[in-house]
């Protein structure tokens, strides 16, 4: 008889839903185990791109896989640091939800797109990577930082602090308020964060039953475009503290094509380019010509804005 499975998860409502699917997944019963402290829970203040700290999400889940109080640990990927403990491993990609940003309007709005906002529209986003984005385009919009859960932050548009607020879309469908949304933002223009969409399965390295039993979890596609997405952000030296975005597909001929874009916070430069190849080796390839295109000397200049 397969023993219980620990999973380690944030305790946000976002986490307990994604953690449920992950469990549905793997038809079985499992304990869930919640973690309360993660710093980006804790401190509600602060943009996520100014804390000193990587990880902010995913550190506290870890350790409780470090500390063998847990088997398996579930996170939104785009948190995890590309960069994992030599004791962990990532088990499983599991299948994307729909990828690109969504934009919630206050319900005394009815626009159909960001053309239609006025000069001075209160758009919320904790994103340094949608901020960047949407100055490039409608500078004249005022993007404000909004922290809190997705809950809070609806809260908060319905409220009135904020005309507007943006959000990722798998988010807004796993808590079931698709209705809530306004409108898309197209993902080829607007791009994504690198592993948006994606929860990361993670286990100790040592772990081999635990390994295969997570193997239902990962779905192909996915794995391989986030591991493009993951390779790309970590040559580059960034993350969530950084305005970086990506675009992916898996092509019929088994490679990936990737877009990557690096951007000035105040939107008026951007570096982007494409690349396509092999999973492993396109996001590598991506990153050395976007470096040719002045991309490191945009991410120092961004890092010493800090």
């Amino acid at each position: 008889m397969q023993r219980q499975l620990r999973i380690a998860t944030r305790s946000s409502a976002l986490a307990m839903a994604q953690t449920n699917y992950v469990i549905g997944e793997l038809k079985q019963e499992c304990e869930i185990i919640k973690v309360s402290n993660e710093v980006g829970d804790v401190n509600l203040q602060d943009p996520l791109y100014q804390m000193p700290t990587v990880g902010v999400f995913t550190k506290q889940v870890e350790q409780y896989l470090l500390e063998q109080k847990a088997d398996v640990a579930v996170h939104s990927l785009k948190d995890l640091p590309t960069v994992i403990d030599g004791q962990l491993y990532l088990a499983a990609y599991t299948k994307f939800e729909q990828r690109g940003d969504v934009v919630l309007l206050n319900n005394k709005y009815n626009y159909k797109n960001l053309n239609e906002l006025p000069d001075g529209f209160k758009v919320g986003t904790s994103s340094l990577r949608r901020i960047a984005t949407i100055r490039s385009r409608y500078p004249k919009l005022n993007l404000i930082n909004i922290r809190g859960n997705l809950n809070t932050r609806i809260q908060k548009l319905d409220e009135g602090q904020y005309d507007a607020i943006i959000l990722a879309k798998a988010g807004i469908l796993r808590l079931g308020l698709g209705e809530r949304i306004s409108f898309d933002l197209e993902e080829k223009e607007f791009l994504y964060a690198p592993a948006q969409a994606a929860l990361g399965i993670q286990c100790r390295k040592d772990d081999m039953e635990t390994i295969q039993r997570l193997q239902i979890l990962n779905d192909s596609d996915s794995q391989k475009r986030c591991v493009a997405e993951r390779m790309f952000l970590n040559q580059l030296e960034g993350g969530c503290r950084l305005p970086i975005a990506v675009y992916s597909e898996c092509r019929e001929d088994g490679q990936v094509y990737i877009k990557g874009r690096v951007l000035a916070v105040d939107g008026t430069k951007v570096i982007e380019d494409e690349a396509i190849d092999h999973f492993e080796k396109v996001g590598q390839i991506l990153c050395e010509k976007i470096k040719v295109l002045g991309g490191v000397e945009l991410i120092e200049s961004l890092k010493q804005q800090k």
